[in-house]
């Protein structure tokens, strides 16, 4: 039997299992959503069922992300900060350009954890579009040894997402 036919389905009611709470209201149309790779499966999971395109990575680990996070409304970019950089950020501009919202990550693929790359602020500014920073607060959570030092929200936990004020991009 092909592990992915039991993972994925597991995967998809962990991310629904979660619990979500905002302190505002996020806007709609064109618009970049930026968190930190520290954040990233509370953001997927926070987008999945909102109409916004993420932008992953084009390798096998952003495959897999794809395929967990497929099925609802949450679309897809694909490329990175490394290989694919022009053709992820032109094809985001493009999804801004149709009037739909973007997320991404200020920090990721690689790190370093923290340090904002220049990417989100120039599809901003390249597109006209505000730049939001997203913070999550978490419950029960394990953190990751990686990079980014991963925070992975446990099932059934609480999470606190708070959209900061629009970003400079000039």
């Amino acid at each position: 039997m092909d592990s992915t036919r039991l993972l994925f389905p597991l995967g998809r009611f962990w991310l629904d299992s979660l619990r979500f709470g905002r302190s505002d209201e996020l806007r709609d149309g064109p618009t970049v959503f930026a968190c930190w790779h520290r954040d990233l499966v509370a953001a997927s999971a926070f987008f999945r069922a909102r109409p916004v395109s993420a932008l992953v990575s084009s390798s096998k680990d952003g495959e897999a992300l794809v395929q967990l996070l497929s099925g609802r409304r949450l679309s897809f970019v694909r490329g990175s900060s490394s290989a694919g950089a022009v053709s992820g950020a032109k094809a985001c501009l493009h999804v801004l350009g149709t009037g739909r919202a973007v997320a991404t990550t200020w920090d990721g693929p690689r790190g370093p954890a923290g340090i904002p790359k220049p990417g989100p602020a120039w599809m901003a500014r390249m597109s006209r579009s505000p730049l939001i920073p997203l913070r999550f607060s978490y419950g029960a959570h394990l953190r990751l040894g990686d990079w980014s030092r991963m925070i992975v929200p446990l099932p059934f936990s609480r999470i606190r997402v708070e959209a900061g004020p629009a970003q400079a991009t000039a």
